[in-house]
């Protein structure tokens, strides 16, 4: 479990303009997976100060959902969440996305197998700034189901409402992606102002972000590897229900 940090100063007339058109902060977490699906917001800040604090801890669980639609905006409800550390599987047997979770997982990952006839969505959650389980994305369930976190977060300021498990297909705002991997400490401290936008300057850990640019290409990796990992996987539980 590590803990993740992000500053924000702000100048009193940024703040000032941000709290009387309503904006909140939004964030969304990177994720390498198997699967095809769209990403979700994961964090939602609405108290805004000139020196905003976030902290978080990489925290994680594995959910299903009943089948649900990927449109923008579309609210994701976890049916079934479990709590796990990396490594481990989630069984899936019921046709409401119930299962039960073991070891025995690629190291690093999170595996997430249907073995039920219907198909559901599935994801993985990660703690938000309030310690509460929320997707990163929603994906669709058909046999197995890779995820890997990636230690990238995109952080936007938007006055139109928006809620954790929201699908977002492209950026809220002018926005900022930050590379965890790249912080010695796990920790980054940024600018913000309301007509400048974010201090990416020379940083090589902040890459910007353009209004309403696609954030499937910036947040969601699709690996062939983990495609093919997941194709070996599944062979495995094939032969394994087989055999029983």
């Amino acid at each position: 479990m590590e803990q993740h940090k992000l500053t924000i100063d702000m100048n009193e007339a940024t703040i000032d303009q941000l709290r009387d058109h309503h904006f909140a902060l939004f964030g969304l977490h990177a994720v390498a997976t198997s699967a095809s699906g769209v990403p979700t917001i994961w964090l939602s800040v609405h108290y805004l100060e000139r020196h905003l604090e976030l902290t978080w801890q990489e925290t994680y669980s594995m959910f299903t959902a009943r089948h649900q639609g990927m449109a923008p905006s579309t609210k994701i409800v976890p049916t079934h969440n479990y709590p796990a550390p990396l490594g481990s599987v989630l069984t899936v047997s019921g046709n409401d996305g119930a299962g039960i979770v073991t070891p025995g997982g690629p190291a690093g990952h999170m595996e997430i197998d249907n073995t039920g006839r219907m198909e559901l969505g599935a994801g993985l959650c990660i703690h938000d700034t309030h310690g509460m389980y929320q997707p990163v994305g929603i994906f669709d369930l058909i046999d197995v189901d890779l995820f890997q976190p990636i230690p990238k977060v995109a952080f936007f300021f938007s006055p139109i409402p928006h809620m954790a498990g929201e699908v977002a297909t492209r950026a809220l705002g002018p926005g900022i992606l930050l590379d965890y991997s790249k912080a010695r400490d796990r920790s980054f401290s940024v600018e913000y102002d309301l007509h400048d936008g974010w201090s990416v300057g020379n940083r090589p850990y902040a890459q910007p972000i353009a209004a309403n640019e696609p954030l499937n290409p910036l947040l969601l990796v699709r690996s062939s590897a983990l495609q093919a990992l997941a194709m070996q996987r599944q062979r495995i539980t094939s032969a394994s229900n087989i055999r029983r």
